[in-house]
């Protein structure tokens, strides 16, 4: 890198770290960060779960990280911020032979931004050493003098090692290195073999990952994803200025192809497209399964900007919205890392309730959690929000009192009617707890604590 570009370099990538390890010990852990608590925790004892077995280096990855620092949210997030940040300086910093300054430049700035690979970069899971491991195979895999496709593929491997939508791009950091060896039509040839092959398996074969695949085609999970669901979320989290980036970085790629554009086109394009069709098959796919597609995607933002060079304002215009709409986003996450504050709801509890007393909750597992961490409420057990009807019966005559902790963004019609018209009847609000979205913001992650009007009589 030119002594001219490092310092803006440098800048993107402090500022990548600022917004990546901001918070991480503030914020209590939310959703399925609990799962990785309790999994880390039994890979700590010994044990080896289902998921472990299958994807397991991004739980080695946290096991590592609360062994130096603890097991508490910063030990538990502290290996994806580093992994962010490292993802960053990849896009900023690696394969100057292959990739224009301008174009690292931009790709970097867009990564240090986005609020989707922030998020993923304080989470507790494995998608941010996923982004990392794709970042490095899909550069890797670029032609030029630094080209690697032993490591593109090692790198493959790795970042389906941390969860298994990373197979998705695994065919297109394979093909460069069999390109060595066999011939265009050979390459594609055993491609294809190699992926009926392995959708074969996957459909039909027995172990944890085919039963993962087969449940999210069944559609036999938690939450439901659906096509529209799959667009619309992946398209929020890239966001409408980098795809317009993307568009215009694609159309150069096609219509005058330099370098590595073919093998970007189709990281940035198979992984995505192999999901749609997952999506219209009605299969359950979510945005952050397309994550190892992040790299190719925001290096041909970078390519739509050198593209644009000619057109000064639409240049500007795209890289600005592209730069700017993520804004409120970012200053929501400085505020709550978009996420609900189980662990003061616990505090305002112990200070109010009593350990006997009737808690339901939303996401009650993780609310139990922050409750038996506090002197005298180590034993306590609350109830989850989805509640049979002789518990929806039984706790307005409780001779306890009752208290409910719900999630603000879910009272407009998330939960049940009759849920709702329960909690209406015999409940009244307390608090609210967290700061409410800036505007432009659509998550409200702020909790609802309810207490029963008083005991009924049977």
């Amino acid at each position: 890198m030119s002594r001219r570009a490092l310092l803006p370099a440098l800048l993107v990538l402090a500022l990548a770290a600022v917004l990546r390890l901001h918070g991480l010990p503030r914020w209590s852990l939310d959703g399925d960060e609990l799962y990785s608590h309790y999994d880390v925790l039994e890979l700590q004892e010994g044990t080896l779960h289902d998921g472990l077995r299958s994807f397991p280096l991004g739980y080695l990855l946290m096991a590592a990280s609360t062994s130096l620092l603890g097991t508490d949210e910063v030990g538990l997030r502290a290996a994806s911020a580093a992994c962010g940040v490292l993802a960053v300086a990849a896009l900023l910093f690696l394969r100057r032979d292959a990739v224009a300054e301008p174009v690292a430049l931009t790709a970097g700035l867009l990564a240090a931004l986005s609020p989707w690979l922030v998020y993923h970069a304080q989470e507790a899971r494995f998608y941010a050493p996923l982004l990392l491991f794709a970042t490095l195979g899909t550069l890797w895999a670029l032609p030029g003098a630094g080209q690697r496709p032993a490591l593109a593929m090692l790198c493959g491997l790795l970042a389906a090692a941390c969860h298994p939508s990373a197979l998705l791009l695994l065919p297109c950091l394979v093909a460069p290195a069999l390109r060595r060896w066999l011939p265009a039509r050979g390459v594609a040839l055993l491609c294809v073999a190699a992926a009926v092959t392995g959708g074969a398996w996957l459909l039909l074969g027995r172990g944890t990952l085919p039963r993962l695949v087969q449940a999210a085609i069944e559609r036999d999970v938690p939450a439901r994803y659906d096509l529209v669901h799959f667009v619309a979320g992946f398209g929020y989290a890239l966001g409408p200025g980098t795809l317009l980036l993307v568009l215009a970085g694609a159309v150069a790629a096609l219509r005058r192809p330099a370098g590595g554009d073919r093998i970007l086109l189709a990281c940035a394009l198979v992984p995505p497209a192999l999901l749609l069709l997952i999506s219209a098959l009605a299969g359950a796919a979510q945005q952050r399964y397309a994550m190892a597609a992040a790299p190719a995607l925001l290096l041909l933002a970078g390519r739509g900007v050198q593209a644009l060079a000619g057109r000064r304002a639409l240049r500007a215009a795209l890289l600005g919205a592209a730069l700017l709409l993520p804004v409120p986003q970012l200053l929501a996450y400085s505020r709550d890392g978009d996420r609900a504050d189980m662990r003061a709801a616990a505090q305002w509890l112990a200070e109010r309730a009593r350990p006997d007393d009737v808690i339901v909750a939303d996401e009650h597992a993780l609310l139990e959690l922050y409750l038996q961490r506090l002197p005298g409420w180590e034993r306590v057990e609350c109830n989850e929000e989805s509640l049979r009807a002789d518990q929806l019966a039984s706790v307005p005559r409780a001779k306890a009192d009752a208290w409910l902790v719900l999630k603000r963004n879910r009272m407009d019609g998330a939960y049940p009617a009759a849920f709702m018209e329960w909690v209406a009847r015999h409940f009244e609000e307390q608090a609210v707890l967290g700061t409410a979205p800036p505007p432009f913001v659509r998550h409200d992650n702020r909790l609802v604590v309810l207490r029963r009007r008083g005991q009924e009589r049977p």
